[in-house]
Formats: structure tokens, C-alpha cells, sequence
């Protein structure tokens, strides 16, 4: 998503055989890069985390990064919440063609960026509810910040292919099934993130906030009205889901947790009545990768992939 921007930017994107995941937070990057086995396998050659607390200590990262990645690797850059927004809303009324420049008009007063500095894109909702009409999911970012991280790829002759949101990421680490799946997933500091997919599709998604701290809860902790707070949220997605919007039920909730007591977090799940739960791991996606950098690099590893998960729908979508 986000791959207007590149255009706008006059950005040239090179092929290339290996493939890298920038994941930027507001003080930290983490940096995934993954060599292709096979069709179907990867493996993870590199990791690396840096910190910074200036935009100099940033284009110091990237300097120090690019130079530990292969020439012309295919470059994947994960922005963090607190630098997009994402909205649902009704379809513009007008050709395909003309939505995106229909986009700007239909959101302008529900976001807080100028008219000069939005940048945007969206995806079809795949299952939609003919009552409510036809809904999109719209990313919206600062044009202008995205540009001053776009330069540092450029500085570094780095080969930017692709922006996403990171909620739009985690789809690439799970299993396509055809029931209805949801994913919880957490990363320090951050609001927690609920997400349904099916066949491979995101379906609905929202942030639960008061969550925040997940990662720093024992299980002792989330036993004393946390987790019960957290499962009565879940259950209201799962209605919500199911019930408003008319879809098919949630079979199963897979977990992307920083907190390192997951199989107990998942045992707590099936002690309250959730028996389909189960830990999101690197191998349900074929991917060589300790479980401990899985659990730290997991967004960028889902950007490092984002290339071969596209290709891979477009080649099923060709055979269909």
C-alpha cells in the first residue's frame, strides 16, 4: 500500500533476489532480511535493531544498515500507528480509475492532515454486507514525513518497493484458511490490535485500547480483571462481526503477543471457553527464524515477505 507515494517521488524500483523489512517505531528500527530457498521457504540471513532519539540518530541507522544488506535487495519499509490512520468507508461512487483522487475529498474532514500533505490508498473490503452498501479500508499518512523516510532510502540507495501500515502486515505470518480467523496481536507500548481475516483477506480490524502494557503483565496479573477485560472485547468484535455484519463465525484466534508467557496466555484462553486458540510461529509460514527473534522482529519479517506474498496472490489470481 502506500506505492503512490514511490510514484509521486519519482522512486525506481530495481528486481532483486533477496528481500529486507524496515520496521520504524517512534524510537527504534528494526531491520529483517530474508533469502528465498524455494518457492514456498525463506530464510531469515539478518537482524538487526537500532535505537534513536533524533532524526540524525535515524539517518545514522540507515547508513549503518544499508550497509549490511545485499546490493539491490528488495526493501519493504513497516510504519508504525501513531504515523497513519486508517479508515472505513463507503465506496466513492465513481469509476475504479477515479477513486483514488475521489479518496481525498471523501476523507478531508474526518482527518487532521492538509489537503496538500495526505497520501493515501485503500483496499476492498472482500466480504461486504449489501445492507450497509460497499465499504473500503482507507490508509492515510503524512506526505510529507513519509517523503523525509522515503530520502533516507534514497541517500542510501536503497531499493524502497513498498510502504505499509502494520496492520495491514500481519496477514503475511498466518495460515489461509477459509473460515474466519482472528488475530490479536501486540507490540510494546501499543494499543492492542484485533484483526479477522478469511482466505487470506482483512476482513475488520480495530484497536482496543487500555492494553498497552500487555507485555509487561504476568499471568498472575492478567488473572486480576485484565484478561477478562480483554476477552469481553474480543467477544464484542466477534459479535460484532458476526452479527452486524453478518458474517460467517470466527472459528479460530491466533496470537502475535510480545509477551513471552504466550502458551500460558493461550491456555488462559481455552480455561475460559476459547478452545481454537493457538501462537502465531514462523514455521506455520515456512520460515527459518528463532522463536525469540520471531517474537521481536516479527513486523519486520512480515515486510521483508510482503513481496512474495504479493506475487504469490497475483500468480493465484492469474490461475483462477
Amino acid at each position: 500500500m502506500l506505492t503512490k507515494l514511490l510514484a509521486h517521488l519519482k522512486f525506481t524500483k530495481k528486481p532483486g533476489t533477496s528481500f529486507a523489512g524496515f520496521h520504524l517505531s517512534a524510537n527504534s528500527l528494526k531491520l529483517v532480511v530474508v533469502g528465498q530457498q524455494s518457492e514456498t521457504a525463506q530464510k531469515v540471513e539478518q537482524v538487526f535493531h537500532e535505537q534513536f532519539s533524533s532524526l540524525v540518530q535515524l539517518s545514522a541507522a540507515f547508513k549503518s544498515l544499508a550497509a549490511k544488506i545485499p546490493a539491490e535487495c528488495q526493501c519493504t519499509l513497516v510504519i508504525p500507528p501513531e504515523r497513519y490512520m486508517v479508515l472505513q468507508i463507503d465506496k466513492p461512487a465513481v469509476p475504479d480509475e477515479e477513486i483514488s483522487l475521489a479518496l481525498p475529498w471523501t476523507i478531508k474532514d474526518l482527518v487532521t492532515l492538509p489537503d496538500d500533505d495526505m497520501v493515501l490508498d485503500y483496499l476492498d473490503l472482500p466480504l461486504q454486507n449489501q445492507m450497509q452498501g460497499v465499504k473500503v479500508n482507507v490508509v492515510v499518512s503524512s506526505k510529507s514525513w513519509l517523503a523525509d523516510i522515503v530520502a533516507l532510502f534514497v541517500q542510501n540507495k536503497l531499493n524502497l518497493v513498498g510502504i505499509q501500515p502494520e496492520e495491514w502486515l500481519a496477514r503475511n505470518l498466518l495460515p489461509v484458511k477459509e473460515q474466519a480467523m482472528m488475530l490479536v496481536s501486540h507490540q510494546p507500548g501499543q494499543d492492542l490490535a484485533v484483526q479477522i481475516m478469511q482466505q487470506g483477506h482483512l476482513c475488520f480490524s480495530r484497536r482496543l485500547r487500555g492494553f498497552n502494557r500487555l507485555d509487561q503483565f504476568s499471568v498472575d496479573e492478567l488473572q486480576q480483571g485484565v484478561f477478562d477485560n480483554l476477552l469481553l472485547e474480543l467477544q464484542r468484535s466477534i459479535d460484532y462481526f458476526e452479527g452486524q455484519l453478518k458474517q460467517a463465525p470466527v472459528r479460530e484466534i491466533a496470537l502475535l503477543l510480545a509477551n513471552s508467557n504466550q502458551a500460558d496466555i493461550v491456555q488462559l484462553f481455552i480455561q475460559n471457553g476459547f478452545s481454537q486458540v493457538f501462537a502465531v510461529s514462523a514455521k506455520d509460514i515456512r520460515v527459518q527464524i528463532s522463536a525469540e527473534q520471531f517474537g521481536q522482529y516479527w513486523l519486520a519479517l512480515a515486510g521483508a515477505i510482503e513481496p512474495l506474498c504479493a506475487q504469490m496472490e497475483v500468480n493465484l489470481e492469474a490461475a483462477g
